[in-house]
Parts: structure tokens; sequence; C-alpha cells
């Protein structure tokens, strides 16, 4: 059936509409001049209908409306499909002997974590090191992260969370993260909207999301910004909670080899730092611990603009506003976003009022003016 097929949600903003289809927990943005098509397919019985609609109100061709039936019901049975493809749970699934057991402290939330190997520990350890505490007893949540065939599981307090793929090991860093999230803000899953693959800096008033692909300088800007006097909130992990604010998550910042001789003017003692050698591509990182003390810092702010960020040395310097669909295409698709239907109503009006805006920079005095003019609006 076509209702089958319908978005539960559809949402204009700006010349944009964004159609969110519930079976999927997908957001999908299209254009004021396709979207009545699309609502001209749902409506109507079958293929003659919608060719005989068109004919009647547009000098469209036979075969023209023929090929656009079949190609907007190919989009909506895409648009239907989940993006994820969940792992089964097997109760065959026996936590194995962790050989490296870590401690962290958050604020007196001590979290137990128990890495099977030194590869899976350097998936999540060298994030959250500056929180390493002695090991004791007395923790309030353990985790179990190992490895069984080609697939790494996720156990928190015994019980399993998830399963994932090698190659898809940033699902299990997303999914640890927001269970360290729920833990030292003492809450639970169910109370997130999103977590998004950003980084998000405050003037200890609101919030500014960064985004950008991987390699385009988000985190090499956030260590910057940090180091002129503004407060890195998150760093690759921005939690939105149900009261719209981001939240703190304090990992520390991933710099790549290419930044170092950057961040070595503005930081003292950056060239100390550890240099860990991670993931399939073997890339060289540091990781710069945050400025601010979890325990003493604002827990959460509002966010109302996001900056989608790129370093390009070829191109001149340049701020520019731009419409909500330039930033989606970053930002949903390595994001998670809470798939009740109430929280997907409350993502959809926040993104009514958010301002976008595009920095291709190649000059850090002039991205460090621009964020601070951006506070100043």
């Amino acid at each position: 059936m076509k209702a089958d097929l319908s978005p539960k949600y559809v949402h204009k903003i700006n010349e944009s509409i964004v159609l969110w289809f519930e079976h999927s927990n997908r957001y999908v943005v299209t254009s004021k001049s396709t979207y009545p098509l699309i609502k001209l397919f749902l409506r109507v019985e079958n293929q003659s209908n919608f060719i005989d609609s068109l004919s009647d109100s547009t000098q469209i061709e036979h075969k023209a409306a023929e090929d656009l039936y079949l190609e907007i019901s190919n989009f909506l049975e895409d648009a239907n499909t989940p993006l994820e493809k969940n792992h089964p749970y097997s109760p065959s699934i026996v936590i194995p002997e962790c050989h490296t057991i870590r401690c962290y402290d958050f604020d007196g939330t001590t979290i137990k974590v128990n890495f099977q190997t030194d590869v899976i520990e350097s998936l999540i350890h060298p994030q959250i090191e500056h929180h390493l505490t002695h090991l004791n007893s007395n923790f309030n949540i353990e985790f179990d992260i190992f490895k069984t065939g080609d697939t790494l599981q996720l156990f928190k307090n015994k019980k399993y969370l998830g399963s994932y793929s090698t190659e898809s090991f940033h699902f299990l860093q997303g999914k640890f993260a927001l269970e360290l999230t729920n833990a030292i803000h003492n809450t639970q899953a169910d109370k997130w909207i999103a977590t998004f693959h950003a980084s998000t800096v405050t003037n200890n008033s609101e919030a500014i999301m960064i985004v950008g692909d991987s390699g385009n300088g988000k985190s090499t800007l956030s260590a910057l910004l940090m180091a002129h006097g503004f407060d890195v909130l998150t760093d690759d992990f921005s939690p939105l909670y149900k009261d719209m604010h981001i939240y703190r998550y304090p990992a520390a910042i991933s710099i790549k080899k290419g930044a170092f001789h950057i961040l070595e003017v503005y930081l003292k003692d950056f060239d100390l730092l550890k240099t860990h050698t991670n993931g399939p591509k073997k890339v060289n990182l540091k990781y710069l611990p945050p400025s601010s003390k979890f325990s003493t810092s604002k827990s959460n702010f509002p966010c109302s603009t996001i900056v989608s960020v790129k370093f390009d040395s070829t191109k001149p310097s340049e701020l520019t506003e731009v419409s909500i669909q330039n930033i989606l295409e970053t930002l949903i698709p390595e994001s998670w976003i809470s798939p009740d239907d109430t929280h997907a109503l409350q993502f959809l009006n926040w993104l009514e009022n958010v301002k976008c805006y595009e920095l291709c920079y190649r000059d850090n005095d002039f991205a460090i003016s621009k964020f601070k003019s951006l506070f100043d609006i």
C-alpha cells in the first residue's frame, strides 16, 4: 500500500522540505518543486492515474511521466529502507577474559572498561585517557569490549548492548560514547534526541556546532578556538538532549599529524603529547585534553548555529550563510537520531530555527575571528 511509503512528517524549512520516514528513521531533503510530485504519487491509485493527472496540469510527455512515476516509486522504497543492519544477538556469546582493564573517573562517576586486546583498547582509551584513575572495586558501571570472529561486541554490566562489524568500528565507538554520556550525566538513552558526528564549542553562554567531512579540519579548528579562550564542549561526538541543549562529552580532541605543526605554535607542551597510530589506515594522532575541567564546567548549552568547515589552502577564506540542505548532507549520514516520533518532530523543529554557515578557510586568524563574530550575533 502507498500509505506504507508515506513520510510521517513533512517539514518546510526555507526553500527545502525535509521528509521523515518512520519505518526507516531516515530524513530526506527535497525541493518545493519536487514534493508536489511525491504527493501526487502517494495520492493516486496507479500509474495511469498519475500520468493522466500530470497530463492535465503540465505538458510532460507520456514516456517522461512513466519514468517519473518509476523514479518516485524507487525513491520512496529506498527512503523506507533502514540504513543500518542490526546484528542479531546470539545467546552463545560468552564474555572472555579481558587482558587490559582501565578505570576512569568523571566527577565521582567511576567507569570500568575491560578491553580484550590492545587493538580494541586503542579504539576507546586514548580519547578518555586523561580521566584515567586507579583500579578499584568501587566502580559505578562496567563495560566489556571484545571480538568474536569479525564482530566487535559491547556489554554493559555483563548485559549485551550491541554487535558491530570490525569495518564499522565507529558504530561501536558511538554506542560506547552514548552509554558513557548517559552515565556521566545520570540519564538514559531514550532521553536523547540525537548524537552528531560533530564538534561543539561554546563561549559559556551558547554553543556552535562544527561539522565537516573527515579531514576537513573541524577538530583542528576546535583546538585553535580552545587556544583562543573558547570551551570545547565536545569533539566529534555532540549529543543533543530532550531539552534541545548540546551536552558535554569530555573526550580529548583528536588531532591528525598534518596539523601538529599548526597547534605547536598556539598550545604549550603540545609537542609532548603522545602520538598514537590508529585505525586501518594507521593515521598518526595526538589527543589533546580539553582545557576545562568536567567537574567544574557547565554541562550543557543551547545551540542554534551550525558551521560546516573546510580547510583549503588554494581558496580564499570566506564565511557564507547557507541553507539547511547543505548542512544536512553532512550532518545526517554519520549521526544517530532517535527513532521516537516525538523526538523526530523535536529534531525537525530545532532544524527550522538553526542558522547555517559554510566556512572555507586557509587562514587560521580569519576562522577564529569569524567564530567570534558568530557568537556576537
